[in-house]
């Protein structure tokens, strides 16, 4: 049986906790270290929803993207989240353990994810320290519809928005930025011809718009939710033993 303390090892050589933000919690949120595992599962956050399947399919860790929390934690009563969370993780004992900022900025993330499955080509980082983001050339120029639909294709489902759009408009230069990356509107201004990130605000919109940028916002859930794929490669070569479980989850946003 595996322990803990060797996968958090093997995920920390693989994705130095160094990496992450100042102000991020990735690492170990709850377990110990010689807890034994046979069952991972992945989730991109720590839901009641994903707890309740965790359970029902004996995970004995759950490596998520997004921490339990990043504020920390004063208390732990059940009335209150994500506190709730925490003190229902440890009365079952499933340790999770995330990898945050420190996977974004990392091959292994969900924005290499993308652009290795777009196949972009010249890639460099839209922001060079920390290297969040991407931007890279199309190896077969596509229109902005078929971008669009690769990119559904590849993507989980999400309430997805587009800002400037113009369907027959050749894409040559995208740039990638998964999760939240409205920030570095200004940077991709004038360098990729499609900016795919999520998260874009009303204002954020409007600036695009007078910059000539074309967004696509595929949604938080949409652009992270694939976070997975690289860890559960490398995971499952280093520790043959281990069994894998993707949780269930969905966008928490609908459209009435």
């Amino acid at each position: 049986m595996v322990k803990l303390k060797e996968i958090t090892a093997f995920l920390e050589s693989a994705v130095p906790l160094d990496l992450q933000d100042s102000w991020d919690n990735s690492g170990l949120q709850v377990g110990w270290e010689e807890q034994e595992v046979e069952v991972v599962g992945f989730a991109l956050s720590v839901s009641r929803t994903v707890l309740s399947e965790a359970l029902r399919e004996k995970v004995d860790l759950l490596i998520t993207h997004h921490p339990v929390t990043i504020s920390g934690v004063k208390s732990l009563v059940p009335f209150k989240y994500p506190n709730n969370l925490f003190l229902e993780l440890a009365k079952k004992g499933v340790a999770v353990y995330s990898l945050h900022t420190n996977l974004d900025v990392s091959p292994l993330g969900p924005t290499a994810i993308i652009a290795d499955e777009l196949g972009l080509l010249d890639r460099v980082p839209i922001v060079t320290s920390p290297p969040y983001g991407s931007l890279g050339t199309l190896p077969t120029p596509l229109s902005q519809r078929e971008l669009f639909f690769k990119l559904s294709e590849i993507l989980e489902k999400d309430v997805y928005r587009v800002v400037g759009f113009k369907p027959e408009n050749v894409v040559k230069k995208v740039a990638i930025c998964s999760g939240s990356g409205a920030s570095f509107i200004d940077l991709v201004a004038g360098k990729a011809d499609v900016y795919v990130t999520g998260d874009v605000k009303y204002h954020d919109a409007l600036k695009s718009i007078d910059l000539g940028l074309t967004l696509f916002d595929m949604g938080h859930f949409g652009t992270e939710r694939l976070f997975y794929r690289k860890l559960k490669e490398l995971l499952a070569k280093a520790f043959p033993s281990l069994k894998f479980k993707l949780l269930c989850e969905k966008s928490p946003f609908e459209v009435v």
